[in-house]
């Protein structure tokens, strides 16, 4: 059994808004490598479940910012994580295919423009509004068109009940109450990592009752509320389209100014 673990930071318990990566200060500094230490832990936790639940393989995609967000170093060493740049390889979920048995999904974020939520941003709007989804709700269905059930969720309240209300039955881990962008009630960590363990166990003991969620295609797909991750050759609120919502992600993804998808060319130079 193959289980695939899409991971970002926003969403686990103590974090409540970002470094300043140009801030170089003791203080700034060590609360960046705090919330990697709790990402960290709350990974390790879901991957031990997962296993405990009968996989045999593992693969986590550290997918917040740089790629280089979980210490790896640290992980149970039965699992391989895919780190580096985001999406300047194949696609936004390397190696995301229909021989996945689930999706799980940790520390995940509200879609842009939701009240009360821990820093939310990225909202795709899906044929003129007929549909919304965050990068979790976008992942799970990249995931469904693979026919991969995405079988929990660990986040804030709102990103929980998002998710929740458009996959039936996924395990919802809720490990802190967002009060506003950048404040929070959360669980205390060791607390959290208790929960995602029950739920992913749980979810995967249970795939066959989630359905992968699917969104049929033909789509059309926009990004709002979002300009950092827009360019000038593709605006927000450009429309593309896709015959599914995973060709239509990619075809915007590709168009970002930092994803040279399928080509070696990064920062001005050129690998060989």
């Amino acid at each position: 059994m193959k289980i695939y673990v899409q991971t970002d930071i926003e969403g686990v318990a103590g974090f409540c808004f970002f470094e300043n990566r140009t801030n170089l200060s003791e203080e700034n500094v060590r609360h960046r490598y705090r919330m990697y230490q709790l990402l960290t832990d709350e990974v390790n936790a879901a991957v031990r479940a997962a296993f405990d639940a009968g996989a045999d393989e593992v693969i986590i995609n550290d997918s917040h910012g740089s790629g280089y967000n979980i210490l790896f170093e640290q992980l149970d060493p039965r699992c391989r994580i895919i780190h580096g740049r985001n999406c300047s390889g194949p696609h936004w979920l390397p190696l995301l295919d229909e021989t996945f048995d689930a999706m799980v999904l940790i520390g995940m974020h509200a879609m842009g423009g939701t009240p009360c939520s821990i820093t939310p941003h990225s909202k795709w709007v899906v044929n003129d509004g007929e549909l919304f989804l965050s990068e979790a709700s976008m992942a799970a269905a990249i995931a469904g068109d693979h026919g991969v059930p995405t079988v929990m969720i660990s986040g804030d309240d709102k990103v929980t009940a998002e998710v929740s209300g458009k996959i039936s039955g996924i395990e919802a881990v809720t490990v802190k109450q967002a009060l506003s962008p950048y404040q929070a009630c959360s669980a205390i960590p060791a607390k959290s990592c208790e929960m995602i363990y029950e739920g992913v166990k749980n979810g995967i003991f249970r795939r066959k009752e989630i359905a992968p969620f699917m969104i049929p295609g033909p789509v059309r797909l926009n990004l709002l509320d979002s300009a950092d991750h827009c360019l000038p050759l593709l605006e927000c609120g450009e429309t593309v389209s896709g015959e599914t919502i995973d060709e239509a992600f990619m075809k915007y993804e590709k168009g970002m100014d930092w994803n040279t998808l399928g080509l070696e060319h990064l920062d001005g130079f050129c690998y060989p």
